[in-house]
């Protein structure tokens, strides 16, 4: 038996697979189960169109996947081409479709899968009715070689049971998605629906193209890049606020405008609309001007009247003793307001709340 698979009941994960063909979250344990055949490090699943890569991995490649999402490496290296090429009804490794000197000089191989200590793998690749075409890709680390040929035939044997049972995944998700794929492209704005889970299900083109710029598809949960609006995300998914609905400011960096995440409940029979969502994230973005009014900034930041005017006033550049003294107020009062603003607005300092602010304005 190749290395791993002692382990392995066969039919405990043929029934596995075909369970996954309708829950979907359990194509991880899936993956795992693959990569101990093979003696990898993991596997990972790709579903591929015209437009979009969108995958699942092994738990123990989600760096390895973070470095290829963020790195551009989808278009470098020939070796999704060749696996397409080769047109073969079962698993294929390197070596079947490189030369020794092709292998060498592969970009993705050698500047990517090499210094990560991968290197070596199978795949498989299943084009569906659908347009998708779907690849499990086995990633073995380099040290221990190419993957044995028991290995292979072990993975063979599988391979009609993951193309059905995937066929099936993709059918079922494609039925759900397009009533909320629809609504989202109605509304104008980049919009996305985020699972109980925190994990996007689905987002319009608006949305797609803030990633992963401004909003990160991670694989625990949907995530912000600027910390501070992130932790106010993070307090929303995981519950320790009573209301989920919430306004999240994401300040304009270098590369990107500012921004307010929304987040909208999603309840009853809306959710047969949306999928199955629990809530609904919509980007509003915004223009800079010199100090938006106070009902502005209650709107954008949840704040209230009193915390609004404070806001306004620091970043007009006054001092919490001059607030103090012009709403007639003790100094530790105004002092509770600013932290409840800090706590809102995701910043800590006052110089950062008045830079966040005085660059905020809807567009209309």
């Amino acid at each position: 038996m190749p290395e791993g698979s002692a382990q392995i009941d066969f039919e405990s994960l043929t029934d596995l697979i075909y369970e996954a063909a309708v829950l979907p979250e359990l194509w991880p344990s899936v993956l795992d189960q693959l990569a101990g055949i093979a003696g990898a490090q993991g596997t990972v699943l790709i579903a591929s169109d015209l437009r979009s890569h969108r995958w699942i991995n092994s738990k123990s490649l989600d760096q390895v996947m973070a470095d290829f999402a963020s790195g551009g490496w989808s278009s470098a290296g020939q070796r999704t081409a060749r696996l397409l090429a080769a047109r073969h009804a079962g698993f294929v490794r390197e070596q079947d479709v490189y030369t020794p000197e092709e292998l060498e000089q592969d970009v993705l191989i050698q500047h990517f899968l090499r210094p990560r200590g991968l290197g070596w793998g199978t795949a498989t690749a299943c084009p569906l009715s659908t347009g998708d075409t779907l690849i499990f890709s086995i990633e073995r680390r380099f040290v221990d070689g190419p993957v044995p040929a028991e290995a292979m035939r072990v993975l063979d044997t599988l391979r009609p049971h993951l193309g059905r049972a995937a066929l099936v995944s993709a059918r079922l998700k494609l039925e759900r998605a397009r009533a909320a794929v629809e609504a989202l492209e109605v509304l104008s704005l980049p919009a996305a629906v985020l699972g109980a889970d925190g994990r996007l299900h689905n987002r319009n083109a608006a949305f797609a193209g803030l990633v992963p710029r401004v909003v990160r598809d991670q694989r625990d949960r949907v995530t912000l890049s600027h910390p501070g609006a992130d932790a106010l995300l993070s307090d929303v998914l995981s519950g320790r606020r009573a209301n989920a609905a919430r306004s999240i400011p994401v300040p304009a960096d270098a590369d990107n405008p500012a921004m307010v995440m929304h987040l909208l409940p999603v309840r009853g029979l809306a959710q047969d609309v949306f999928g199955g969502g629990t809530m609904l994230m919509l980007a509003a973005p915004v223009l800079p001007r010199p100090v938006p009014g106070t009902e502005l900034l209650a709107g954008l930041f949840d704040l209230t009247a009193a915390e609004a005017r404070i806001a306004r006033g620091i970043a007009d550049g006054a001092t919490i003793a001059l607030l103090a003294a012009q709403q007639s107020v003790a100094h530790e009062t105004i002092r509770s307001q600013v932290k409840a603003i800090f706590a809102k607005t995701g910043v800590t300092r006052q110089v950062d709340l008045a830079r966040l602010i005085s660059g905020f304005s809807l567009i209309r």
